[in-house]
């Protein structure tokens, strides 16, 4: 019976990571992964939408800090890297679409999306909770994410990570800015790249 218990055990670790997130997996492709650009895409947040700003701009000063890749490609740069800003807005609209609800990537869209925006990698976003409230009783500031790093030209998921930081407080709130520039620093430190 230890043997079995033992094993199950040994199956949990890769799941759950050692990295300190609520959730990360890296795929086996992760370690020969080490992309030059990267092109963030726009933040998926649902009824969230007052953290969208605050999330593409704590995101893309993170990874420019970082150093980690020659050119990122924000969103206001995907707008205007095309001649027909409406068909690429579309074929990224589907390409998010795909990954957050199908959990698929076709590989060509991929491919063809990395090509128009000249990237090795995609940087996706989602925001899974964002505001205050109560919990237990306190009164919480709560933030959640799950982000994606994407191979452009196969649309393999390198890696996925999800974290949740929740910070009681009495008197002073928390600004969800901070909350949320802290949790991606935790995030993006896990990233490969």
């Amino acid at each position: 019976m230890l043997r079995l218990s033992s094993f199950f055990l040994m199956m949990l670790l890769p799941l759950s990571g050692c990295s300190g997130l609520d959730f990360s997996h890296l795929s086996p492709d992760a370690a020969s992964f080490h992309p030059k650009r990267i092109a963030v895409f726009p933040e998926t947040v649902g009824t969230h939408e007052s953290a969208r700003d605050v999330v593409k701009g704590t995101i893309k000063k993170i990874l420019n800090e970082k150093g980690w890749y020659d050119d990122i490609v924000d969103t206001g740069r995907i707008k205007n890297k095309s001649q027909h800003p409406s068909e690429l807005s579309k074929q990224l609209h589907v390409y998010i679409e795909q990954v957050n609800s199908l959990g698929r990537i076709d590989p060509e869209i991929s491919r063809e999306l990395g090509r128009a925006l000249k990237a090795d990698a995609f940087f996706l976003s989602d925001v899974t909770s964002w505001g205050y409230g109560r919990l237990e009783g306190n009164k919480v500031c709560r933030v959640a994410l799950g982000v994606k790093l994407i191979d452009a030209e196969n649309g393999t998921v390198i890696w996925k990570a999800n974290h949740e930081l929740i910070e009681d407080y009495w008197v002073i709130k928390p600004t969800l800015n901070d909350v949320a520039d802290e949790l991606l620093t935790k995030i993006i430190k896990e990233m490969p790249h």
